[in-house]
């Protein structure tokens, strides 16, 4: 590349680590974001979209001026989810926006429903490790980035509770097994009434916190997908049936699939990740005390399958909740969630299928989880 950038890029790269350190609006980090591969690599233009609520699209595009100002312009794109799952969708949307590919650079994050498109007149210059350091602080940003109008899990905060959930969960079952092998142990023992009853309620709580660390691990180190191909229709059928034999008096869950697609997935997680979510909705029914729907919806496009669980409770109306819904064992009962465990458990297996989950209040009230999942496993 022609011309010493050090200065430009140090300049970039300040700005990146101010970003980082006090986070920011989405469209405040997105041009600084933009600014440092428009500098470093003296880029023609920089396009950063993501997801927004009602499974919209939102798009930022930067370019240097003749007057060597970066320029922002908004961008109007029309897709959904599915974009950021399917890498063919991905490219058609800067296809149908008038975006000539040949010599952009993509990347895109299902897990974080956002991408970034470079592009550059005569390919990007030599430098695929400084590329990849600025793709990673890049997706950082983005992921910590405020103002989306839809609520994401942060994957490097859920992957930590992963891996402290793995240790403590090994650590804390070692004395637990012990705890209920001493209680079962007196139990056999001639012991009167008022002891026994106690000893039963040491074990039966002890299980309680086993069968908790058990999901605990789940979430921390699940199983690999077992995939195989199956219809969509039958599962969210058999899901609603479920949980409508559970929901509480006035709480209704019903289904509804556009078609009867099929997809190749682990159906047994697939069930779990409805069943949960579908649990969710009801919950917050019930915390709200009021009647109301759940209603679990499939389709699919392109590539992809698309699944929205939609309720019409009380919303996600505060901050703490929208900080930690994702969160195991957060418990949002005061504002009528679930129990603490979906929507952790329901990210993961999201995750494992090379999916997108997110949240958003819903403006008529209640809240609807958006979720798109490749309609078959990526071939690695």
């Amino acid at each position: 590349m022609a011309g010493d950038r050090t200065g430009e890029s140090c300049v970039g790269e300040l700005e990146l680590l101010r970003c980082l350190q006090r986070g920011g609006s989405w469209s405040d980090i997105s041009a600084a974001v933009a600014d440092v591969w428009l500098r470093q690599f003296g880029c023609r233009s920089v396009t950063i979209v993501c997801a927004v609520a009602g499974g919209g699209i939102s798009g930022l595009q930067y370019r240097r001026g003749d007057d060597d100002q970066f320029q922002a312009m908004a961008m109007q794109l029309s897709g959904g989810l599915s974009v950021f799952v399917s890498p063919r969708l991905f490219r058609q949307l800067f296809a149908s926006a008038g975006v000539e590919l040949k010599h952009c650079e993509l990347f895109h994050w299902p897990d974080l429903l956002c991408g970034l498109v470079v592009e550059s007149g005569d390919g990007l210059p030599p430098g695929a490790e400084l590329r990849g350091l600025l793709e990673s602080v890049s997706r950082s940003l983005l992921s910590a980035a405020a103002g989306r109008a839809v609520l994401l899990a942060d994957p490097a905060r859920m992957e930590a509770l992963a891996e402290f959930a793995a240790g403590a969960g090994h650590e804390i079952n070692n004395p637990l097994a012990t705890i209920i092998g001493q209680a079962q142990l007196q139990l056999r023992g001639d012991a009167g009434m008022d002891l026994r009853q106690s000893l039963e309620t040491i074990g039966a709580q002890a299980w309680r916190i086993r069968d908790m660390i058990g999901n605990t691990m789940l979430f921390a180190r699940p199983p690999e997908p077992h995939v195989q191909p199956f219809r969509l229709r039958g599962l969210l059928d058999e899901c609603a049936g479920a949980l409508r034999q559970t929901a509480a008096a006035g709480v209704s869950v019903g289904s509804h699939c556009e078609g009867d697609p099929e997809l190749t997935a682990d159906r047994a997680q697939l069930g779990v990740l409805i069943c949960h979510l579908l649990r969710n909705g009801c919950e917050a029914l019930r915390g709200a005390s009021r009647s109301g729907t759940v209603v679990v919806s499939g389709r699919a496009v392109e590539d992809c399958v698309e699944l929205s669980v939609e309720d019409n409770g009380p919303g996600l109306s505060s901050a703490e909740v929208l900080r930690h819904a994702f969160d195991p064992f957060y418990s949002g009962r005061s504002a009528g969630r679930g129990l603490g465990f979906g929507l952790c458990v329901s990210w993961r297996i999201v995750r494992q299928h090379g999916g997108g989950i997110c949240l958003e209040n819903l403006p008529h009230g209640g809240v609807c989880c958006r979720i798109s999942l490749p309609q078959r496993p990526p071939v690695l």
